[in-house]
């Protein structure tokens, strides 16, 4: 049989996106299942620190390699941690939901364990990401190709993604300068709604780090901002008019953040999904029959050509 010939550089997929319970880690698992069934190698990783259980979706109980090994010099690779799955095209690498020192990465690690993400062998790597807007969160979401926001039609679901965006995209402008302070402490000061400067939009806080850094420092912003453009998933879908909240993110983050958005569409309402996810259910046992997997397939096929 021909050798099978892999991208060297394997695009990075991360789904994270505000408060836990949107349905992040299933949203992961039927995009990468789709990867893989579209004949691309396919590494499913998961990405809370804090608080693993991707390998409990997965159908597996006990990971013998997680990426707690990596990170404690046991492995000296990933690829020596991935595990092979039941389907074909598709790999795991687990985390450790029983190490809290993990949830506490050192920055060095951090860096080591995104570096290496960048050198696995694969076509595509999904990246299941923790909730909430921790740096460790912000960081690896940033380093994606293709960022995916998953929401649930609840207001305070599109909220919380909101704020999440939002701190992506502060978090980015931070990285920028982080070799000047006076530029770090506006961007800190900007963060907080209620700011003493009375900063509403990103926008704002640009005019002001043009008048003390130059227009040339903006531009480069400018370009860094244009390039975090986030997938919007709305799951859970049950009406018509669920399916309208990822505009509603869209139009808000277009407005104060200047991020332009992809509304990529809904994910239907799904009882035997979300019972089986509910009760930690390995979810390839429902798949073939699951309309959220229906669902997921053109979503695939938009990331899949999206340049």
């Amino acid at each position: 049989m021909q050798e099978r010939i892999v991208a060297s550089n394997p695009k990075i997929v991360a789904v994270g996106g505000g408060k836990g319970g949107v349905g992040k880690s299933t949203v992961s698992i039927l995009l990468a299942f789709w990867f893989a069934r579209m004949g691309k190698k396919t590494i499913l990783v998961d990405a809370d620190l804090g608080g693993a259980n991707l390998h409990t979706f997965m159908g597996i109980k006990n990971p013998p390699r997680t990426l707690n090994d990596f990170v404690n010099k046991r492995y000296d690779s990933l690829e020596e941690i991935s595990l092979n799955t039941e389907m074909e095209n598709l790999y795991l690498i687990a985390g450790a939901s029983d190490i809290l020192s993990l949830a506490n990465i050192h920055i060095s690690q951090k860096a080591k364990l995104i570096q290496n993400l960048a050198r696995l062998d694969a076509d595509y790597i999904v990246l299941d990401l923790g909730a909430g807007t921790s740096y460790n969160v912000l960081d690896f979401f940033l380093i994606a190709e293709k960022k995916v926001v998953v929401i649930t039609p609840q207001p305070t679901s599109i909220h919380n993604a909101y704020a999440f965006i939002r701190n992506t995209v502060y978090r980015r402008l931070s990285q920028l300068v982080s070799q000047k302070s006076s530029l770090q402490a506006i961007i800190k000061t900007a963060m907080d709604t209620n700011n003493e400067l009375k900063i509403r939009t990103v926008t704002e806080l640009l005019q002001i780090i043009q008048e003390l850094d130059g227009k040339e420092a903006v531009t480069s912003m400018k370009e860094e901002i244009r390039h975090i453009r986030p997938f919007i998933i709305t799951n859970m879908s049950r009406t018509n008019r669920d399916k309208g909240a990822g505009r509603v993110i869209q139009i808000v983050a277009d407005k104060y953040l200047m991020i332009h958005s992809v509304d990529l569409g809904s994910i239907v309402y799904d009882q035997k999904l979300y019972a089986m996810a509910t009760d930690m259910l390995p979810l390839t046992n429902l798949i073939q029959s699951s309309d959220a997997f229906a669902s997921v397939y053109g979503m695939a096929m938009k990331l899949l050509g999206d340049k």
